[in-house]
């Protein structure tokens, strides 16, 4: 599980992204990822498959990383 943000600048909503599947053998390819709050979408590279969900509220920020917790 990663915490990350929207990268349509325009959102730059906290999201969750979470990869699952990717120690399977077989060879990357590019899966969508899509914002659920505003719909941007990029490409990412894996074996397996992502799930991405709307991050609300601040009981999941990371301490270290206040970049993150901060809207």
């Amino acid at each position: 599980m990663s915490i990350e943000r929207c990268q349509n600048p325009d959102c730059n909503q906290r999201i969750e992204v979470i990869e699952f599947g990717h120690t399977r053998p077989a060879r990357p390819e590019p899966r969508k990822l899509v914002c659920p709050y505003c719909g941007h979408t990029i490409y990412r590279k894996t074996r397996g498959a992502f799930i991405v969900t709307k991050l609300e509220g601040s009981s999941l920020c990371y301490a270290n990383d206040n970049a993150l917790c901060g809207d």
